[in-house]
């Protein structure tokens, strides 16, 4: 009897305990639950927060040109073309374009849907690495890998980018999740969707061919340590897969980077310098060098709490992995074979860039979170040794310094995404400074010739004025060497020279003025500059540095410039051209200095438009030595006793010298000046008086000179030079 209620109690007690257990369960799954909605949506918000604010950067614009420029069945073939990088991302977004259009918001917003569900995948990932039963360890280890999802500034640009790079991301988490899982539940539907995700990921981005060959290792590796004699085979056969998808993700990743930046500094590393630079992007997304001083602290306090738990959780992983944890092992291949693979390129091909070990982000992020797992549910894997070197409570304080060093990067000035400021290509504003001053005639240049798609976006959405027609070199390849075998440096320049010119030459015949976007990092690819000191090549220094022309100013934009050039007489390649002249003859002396010729008033289209540009030209010269360098005002008036509806204000030709400073007009030398009034978007439909003066502009009491003249004029010495009509755009 006594033997039986003790068998009762005990009966009670497992009972009693695994009803705990069930209670204690339902609870933490529950935390688990509301948690990764609260991250989810916190990550999501972060991904649209000023998702337009940016301006599309080169590789966005190529991205553009994809989707909009290719067929339907151009991009399905892409799916089964080697050539092809990513083709499942285009056809994604191709119908998505087609819901939603193609605004900077709409190309980018698929990737910041994939970068916010990245953190349930890799919450998912933390319950796969957890003990059997869900506690609240497992709530704060899930809640740790979402935060540093939710707020990392590499997910983060990548989320705000229109590239496949936040797709990638997924698929690698969603990779590495459902690896786990098949290992953990070693079941065919498991394996069979392991092998879905793998197929798909591989159509996302052949650089999934990295993970995939980690996969195939730890597969094989596995089956070699059942030791049974069929299964050796199929060991054997996995490690022979891991090899050729080894050798096929690095050939690939050669191929991806062969158009990159290979004159860029930065791009040039070794091995261990690539291996530096992945840690510093995937932690804060800066080249280290950037953090230097900022919030007064030096570079490796920034990269500090990484640092240790990326050693402290990547040792604890290889240490599993040599015991025979399969989860362990996994993260260790799927974040090792990318960034080993990747940086055996460098050995071939000298050129960094992070975006290309994307798929390795995943299993690193894991590997940070390993030391809060194993510190809580699997205390045994952790060494004694290890454990009073780095302490438990070390761990959460290295999370929260590492989050905060997050925040501090998003918002740090002049770098940030969340900063404020530019910190992608500001191919929108270049765009719209060159259309708010370019005239109809002008011989607008873009450099290099690939980037002509951010022309094409950008021109007909900063305005509705039908721009010119740009002009590229494509005179300028990557590689052209003018059939010479190894040449010299003088050679080389010799080569460019002779195809350069005689383009150039015949492009601006017949103009009288050169407008030239130039993406000086880009254009050093295909024109590279004559001495290690210059900033430009051929194309660029033609602007730089006068050559027959006067400079007429310019804007500088991140990652982009505005050049402008006047050829005093118009453009042949003799040397010998005409003086420009006025379509409109008009008479009239300033203070008994500056002479107006006339005016030219060719406008875009044939029309002006509210919400684009006036282009005026104005046609002077000297009569007397000026004393002053004087500025010119155009306003552009319905009622001209109210201020103007439009205006100009400045010196001839931007004030750059010569022609810039009247001080230096030399008695009856012709000088043309090219204006352009910005037209309000609200302003009405209608006809508008268009007046001019001149005023001094060297600090002396603003006085406008007196007009001698027999046109029209009015009050305040403004003299009418003519009327427009305005119609809606």
């Amino acid at each position: 009897m006594r033997e039986r209620l003790t068998a009762g109690l005990h009966a009670f007690t497992r009972r009693a305990r695994t009803s705990g257990d069930l209670i204690h369960t339902s609870d933490a799954t529950q935390r688990i639950f509301l948690v990764t909605i609260a991250l989810t949506a916190l990550a999501f918000a972060l991904r649209i927060y000023r998702l337009d604010a940016q301006s599309l950067w080169l590789d966005e614009g190529s991205t553009w040109v994809e989707v909009t420029g290719k067929s339907w069945l151009a991009l399905v073939a892409e799916l089964f073309s080697p050539n092809a990088g990513y083709p499942l991302y285009h056809l994604l977004l191709k119908a998505w374009v087609l819901i939603a259009g193609d605004a900077e918001w709409a190309l980018r917003f698929p990737s910041a849907l994939a970068g916010a569900l990245v953190v349930p995948v890799l919450m998912a990932v933390v319950g796969e690495l957890s003990s059997h039963h869900t506690d609240s360890r497992d709530v704060r280890g899930a809640a740790a890998i979402g935060a540093l999802v939710a707020l990392s500034p590499y997910a983060l640009w990548h989320a705000q980018d229109a590239k496949v790079y936040s797709l990638v991301i997924l698929a690698s988490a969603m990779l590495l999740w459902t690896f786990l899982r098949a290992f953990r539940m070693d079941t065919r539907r498991a394996w069979l969707l392991f092998a879905a995700v793998a197929l798909i990921s591989v159509f996302v981005h052949r650089l999934a061919l990295l993970s995939l060959a980690g996969a195939a290792l730890v597969l094989g590796l596995h089956l070699w340590r059942r030791n049974a004699g069929m299964r050796r085979w199929s060991a054997a056969a996995f490690m022979a897969i891991a090899l050729v998808l080894s050798l096929t993700g690095v050939a690939g990743t050669i191929l991806a980077t062969r158009n990159e930046r290979i004159g860029s500094e930065r791009s040039a590393v070794g091995i261990v310098e690539g291996i530096w630079f992945t840690f510093a992007h995937f932690s804060l997304d800066r080249w280290p060098g950037d953090l230097e001083g900022y919030l007064w602290l030096p570079t490796f306090a920034w990269f500090l709490p990484w640092a240790v738990l990326t050693l402290w959780g990547v040792a604890l992983l290889c240490r599993n992995a040599l015991a025979g944890r399969i989860s362990a092992s996994a993260i260790v291949a799927l974040l090792i074979a990318p960034v080993g693979l990747f940086a055996i390129v460098h050995t071939l091909v000298p050129v960094y860039e992070a975006r290309y070990v994307a798929p390795a982000f995943p299993a690193w992020l894991a590997a940070l979170v390993y030391p809060i797992l194993a510190q809580h549910g699997e205390k045994d894997s952790v060494p004694m040794s290890l454990r009073r070197i780095l302490p438990d409570a070390l761990a959460p304080v290295l999370l929260v310094l590492s989050l905060t060093t997050s925040v501090a990067t998003l918002v740090q000035p002049g770098k940030g995404l969340f900063s404020g400021d530019p910190v992608k290509e500001q191919w929108r504003e270049a765009v719209t400074a060159l259309a708010l001053r370019v005239h109809p005639d002008d011989l607008v240049l873009l450099h290099p010739h690939y980037v002509e798609p951010m022309y094409a976006y950008y021109a007909p959405r900063v305005t509705p004025d039908p721009l010119p027609q740009p002009r590229t070199f494509p005179v300028f390849a990557e590689g052209d060497v003018c059939g010479i075998v190894n040449p010299t440096r003088q050679q080389m320049l010799e080569c460019i020279r002779r195809r350069f010119e005689p383009f150039f030459n015949e492009q601006a015949t017949g103009k009288k003025r050169a407008l030239l976007l130039i993406a000086p990092d880009h254009a050093r690819t295909v024109d590279p500059p004559p001495l290690p000191i210059d900033r430009f090549g051929w194309v660029g220094l033609r602007f730089q540095y006068p050559q027959r022309t006067w400079p007429c100013g310019g804007a500088e934009f991140v990652g982009v410039l505005l050049m402008c050039q006047s050829f005093p007489e118009i453009f042949n390649a003799g040397g010998s051209g005409t003086i420009p002249q006025p379509d409109q003859l008009l008479e009239a002396i300033f203070g008994g200095e500056l002479r107006l010729r006339g005016l030219t008033l060719a406008l875009h289209g044939g029309a002006a438009r509210a919400g684009g540009s006036l282009p005026v030209t104005l046609y002077w010269e000297a009569v007397a030595p000026p004393t002053r360098d004087y500025r010119i005002f155009l306003h552009l008036c319905r009622n001209c006793d109210m201020p103007p509806v439009a205006l100009d204000d400045g010196p001839p030709l931007g004030g750059y010298a010569p022609a810039g400073m009247t001080t230096t007009w030399r008695i009856g030398d012709p000088v043309h000046d090219e204006r352009s009034l910005p037209l309000p978007h609200t302003l009405p439909p209608g006809r508008y008086t268009l007046v001019l003066g001149v005023y001094s502009g060297d600090g002396a009491p603003a006085s406008r000179l007196p007009i001698a003249t027999r046109a029209p004029t009015l009050s305040d010495n403004r003299l009418v030079i003519g009327s427009v009509d305005v119609i809606a755009p």
